[in-house]
């Protein structure tokens, strides 16, 4: 009876403290604040009670069956009075995943999406690391359907400077010269892949470095960037996982072939693209030299390059991007590739 009192007073004085910070606010000028940024007022002001609890770790995820793992009683803890707050259109769940403070959100999938999201996560709340995970294909010949990715660095690979037909590797792209695009990072020749014989008229398409304004930077003065660095600092403590036993099984008759292991060091691509084509997947690999490919982890990536923020991410492969024999087997191993890398997230939590 004595611990039950006492839990409802610790409610009653954070209710009490939230009136307090809404009185606050709506008798001050932050009120324009809260109502530039979410459409829900009261939940950005108990983000900002929240906050004086935080920091926090933020999370993002991209689809459903790759936050539900997570979010399983056995790894996620809730906040006992505020366990989650739908702001801008997105519900973060806010607890603690081995006695860390959290903050989880799914962004939905492609850059957009997750790019916005994790914006939003570093508006609304006192997010001091962010790191992304999910699942992802391969284009890498020496990894397996199941093994957990810690990449180094990522790319978006959307943006393009598509040449007009009848030019080549020699002649400047439009606006080249003032610095706009470049040469530097090499084209896809279709033409090449072109199986009919004949004129190809859609010609190369050059990959473009990203347009950046980081903070420590100057203001209204670019900068350009193509494969983004994780955090070292992030990176390091992953390493430590490179044993982490990881799930096999889908169910006692489908397993994988071969026993999953943690790969680190290789490069990632993103792009609003799902990649199943064995031609793409061989030029991404052999001409770019990218092993890992998904939708959402560079904008995440961007963001967080932009802010300031320590991010690094965690992929589990649930499909070889075009690679196998046969249908793409992410309808097959996608949910065991989100349960490891949920895995991943949890253990990476223990050594935080």
């Amino acid at each position: 009876m004595e611990d039950l009192t006492l839990s409802r007073k610790k409610i009653c004085l954070w209710i009490i403290g939230t009136l307090v910070a809404m009185s606050w606010l709506l008798a001050g000028g932050d009120l324009q604040l809260a109502e530039a940024l979410p459409s829900n007022k009261t939940a950005f002001i108990l983000s900002q009670r929240l906050n004086r609890e935080g920091p926090y770790v933020g999370l993002v995820v991209p689809n459903p069956f790759e936050i539900a793992p997570l979010l399983s009683k056995t790894v996620f803890k809730p906040h006992p009075y505020v366990p989650w707050l739908d702001l801008a259109g997105r519900r973060f769940h806010v607890g603690t995943i081995e006695g860390q403070k959290v903050v989880v959100v799914m962004c939905g999938l492609a850059m957009l999406n997750s790019g916005i999201t994790t914006q939003q996560l570093l508006d609304f709340f006192d997010v001091t690391r962010v790191i992304l995970f999910g699942i992802a294909g391969t284009t890498d010949p020496n990894l397996n359907i199941g093994d957990t990715t810690v990449a180094k660095y990522w790319a978006h690979t959307g943006l393009w400077n598509w040449q007009r037909y009848g030019q080549g590797p020699n002649d400047p792209l439009s606006l080249e010269s003032s610095g706009d695009y470049t040469r530097k990072f090499g084209y896809l020749n279709i033409g090449a892949y072109d199986v009919p014989k004949g004129t190809n008229l859609l010609n190369n398409v050059w990959y473009q470095p990203e347009e950046v304004y980081p903070v420590t930077g100057v203001p209204e003065v670019r900068q350009h960037v193509f494969f983004l660095p994780v955090d070292e600092k992030l990176y390091d403590t992953a390493k430590k996982l490179v044993d982490l036993e990881l799930v096999s099984c889908v169910n006692a008759t489908t397993c994988l072939n071969s026993k999953p292991k943690v790969v680190f060091g290789m490069n990632g691509a993103s792009a609003n693209v799902f990649i199943d084509n064995l031609a793409y997947r061989q030029f991404l690999y052999y001409d770019l030299n990218i092993s890992l490919v998904d939708m959402e982890t560079a904008a995440a990536a961007l963001v967080c390059y932009e802010a300031n923020i320590p991010f690094i991410a965690f992929r589990s492969l649930s499909d070889l991007a075009g690679g196998g024999t046969g249908a793409n087997q992410i309808s097959i191993f996608g949910d065991l590739a989100a349960e490891n890398a949920a895995l991943f997230v949890s253990s990476f939590f223990k050594l935080l």
